[in-house]
């Protein structure tokens, strides 16, 4: 596997603004690792279900995706995690229902600021670390983070933890969250984007706000990126013979040279924020096409894991592939 391989990691977090395909791009990474025969952990967090409808969607295909019995999905609540941390610490019954019967409890966990994602990262770092040597630990655990503000709030709570805390319980956990999250041998990054000013210019920040966290560098993806259908030089053609060509063929060909050059001016723009983001970005960013459907269902969740698959998994250069 390549040194910079995200599925070679432990952790992968798939993080981006809503709407670029982050849960698609989620989704893709548990089936890719899946078929390398690892146990994968698919996560998802507070009432988000489209990672878990995705996979349902997918189990229930006459032919399902290779390895996705070995994909597991879990929803990690913070409150829920913060129970369950809890029941660690305090391993009396008694004593522990009282605790979450106590008006005091429910003040704290709705006014401390940033507790619950506190919690949930602590989660996640039991699912990666704490279980390890158990028959169904996961070999891979990756988290669908939830859109780029709140899910920045979530990488950046242990930190400031952390720092809040200048001994004591909080400071130990919230420490070991952090080395997790700034180890490059077990954490790994996925920034998912599309080719548009908004989306690309929030990925800016995030990035920027990755790197003050000292997290690894992630690797961009740009989802939905959509090709010109032809070259200048066609266009031309096709734009010259509608000027020549009288009734219904002039007609066909202008309506036509009018489509394409409109899907032509979309590439382009689409290619311009590409390159604003290249500006930003260390090493070549993965590029997955826009799928024209109707629906995007199972059959399209499978052409992008493949696409996907092409650059994180590529056959050995002595294998040839099928046509």
């Amino acid at each position: 596997m390549r040194e910079a391989d995200p599925l070679a990691r432990r952790l992968l977090f798939v993080v981006g603004k809503g709407g670029v395909g982050r849960t698609t791009i989620a989704v893709a990474t548990a089936l890719l690792a899946a078929r390398r025969g690892a146990r994968v952990l698919a996560v998802e967090t507070d009432g988000a279900a489209a990672l878990g409808r995705a996979l349902v969607v997918l189990r229930s295909q006459h032919h399902p995706p290779p390895g996705i019995e070995r994909v597991r999905h879990l929803v990690i609540e913070g409150q829920a995690a913060l129970e369950e941390y809890l029941g660690l610490i305090i391993p009396i019954r008694r004593v522990l229902r009282a605790v979450f019967e106590s008006g005091v409890y429910g003040a704290f966990v709705t006014a401390a600021p940033g507790l619950r994602e506190l919690m949930t990262v602590g989660k996640i770092w039991y699912e990666v670390e704490g279980r390890a040597g158990e028959a169904e630990a996961p070999d891979f655990v990756v988290v669908d983070a939830p859109a780029t503000g709140h899910g920045l709030q979530l990488l950046r709570m242990p930190q400031s933890a952390a720092e809040a805390f200048g001994v004591g319980l909080v400071r130990r956990e919230a420490q070991r969250i952090v080395n997790l999250l700034r180890d490059d041998s077990r954490t790994a990054v996925l920034a998912v984007t599309t080719a548009e000013e908004m989306p690309v210019s929030e990925t800016i920040e995030m990035l920027a706000t990755l790197k003050r966290l000292q997290m690894p560098t992630p690797t961009v993806v740009l989802n939905q990126v959509h090709r010109s259908p032809c070259s200048e030089a066609e266009l031309g053609v096709v734009e010259r013979a509608a000027q020549v060509a009288s009734g219904a063929s002039r007609m066909l060909l202008q309506t036509a040279a009018e489509l394409a050059r409109t899907e032509a001016r979309w590439a382009a723009s689409g290619e311009h924020q590409a390159e604003r983001l290249q500006e930003h970005v260390r090493g070549a960013i993965i590029r997955l096409p826009y799928l024209f459907s109707e629906e995007f269902g199972p059959i399209e969740q499978l052409k992008l894991t493949g696409a996907l698959g092409d650059v994180l998994c590529p056959p050995p250069a002595d294998v040839a592939r099928p046509l």
